[in-house]
């Protein structure tokens, strides 16, 4: 079976084609497309079809320009900065996560625009360098009182500031010498996803999780991992 990042890469070679048929293809029956953490704008292979036969004409991939890439597992991550045909449409900058099962594109989450990336892409980084360095308080500064974290599209594994603070207090003290080196980072407005390389110890065998932020009035407010 085709990697999850070769069936986007046939997905997108559909869209540049406006070959609708080998397009729809590409996608699960049920597919959904969702705003990054809200309801779905739609579901199923016909509303898709509906869908992109707009876009392959107003948005053709030609205007597009690759901000950058990763994938872990199922998943798959994509900026872009894509261009109208009408140019007084101007562009947008888009971060989509496509999630693969069974060789289909099952689900295609697409985050907000909106939000201060420097001040996101530097929240990130200040939890990852205290997380780094076990300091709990600094760490724990940096999410809502109210912060979800979950399995990306999954199950809920805590809920609130005081879960997460026990969480980790058990695990910096398990694992005084563990570390996440950052492997690669895309950000969007309020939303950066980082792909980390963990260490539980120097020993250990390395385990990989794509950790997904979801920004609020200077807090991450949910944290959605894929492994």
């Amino acid at each position: 079976m085709p990697t999850p990042s070769a069936i986007v890469d046939a997905h997108y070679a559909a869209y540049a084609a406006k070959d609708l048929d080998a397009l729809v293809a590409t996608l699960s029956d049920d597919f959904v497309c969702a705003p990054l953490g809200g309801e779905p704008w739609l579901t199923g292979k016909q509303a898709a079809r509906a869908m992109y036969a707009a876009n392959v004409e107003d948005w053709p991939l030609a205007n597009t320009e690759a901000l950058g890439a990763m994938a872990l597992g199922s998943v798959v991550v994509r900026r872009e900065r894509t261009g109208a045909k009408d140019p007084a449409r101007g562009s947008q900058e888009v971060l989509a996560i496509y999630t693969v099962r069974e060789g289909r594109i099952a689900r295609l989450d697409m985050a907000p625009r909106e939000g201060d990336e420097a001040a996101s892409v530097e929240l990130a980084t200040r939890q990852l360098a205290a997380y780094n360095a076990q300091q709990l308080d600094a760490h724990c500064a940096c999410f809502a009182d109210d912060i979800v974290v979950q399995d990306f599209n999954g199950a809920v594994s805590l809920r609130g500031i005081d879960a997460y603070r026990a969480r980790y207090a058990a695990m910096f003290a398990q694992y005084p010498e563990n570390h996440a080196a950052l492997v690669a980072r895309i950000s969007l407005g309020s939303t950066v996803i980082d792909h980390e390389r963990v260490r539980r110890t120097p020993a250990s065998e390395p385990f990989e999780v794509l950790a997904i932020y979801a920004m609020n009035e200077g807090r991450i407010r949910q944290v959605s991992f894929v492994r």
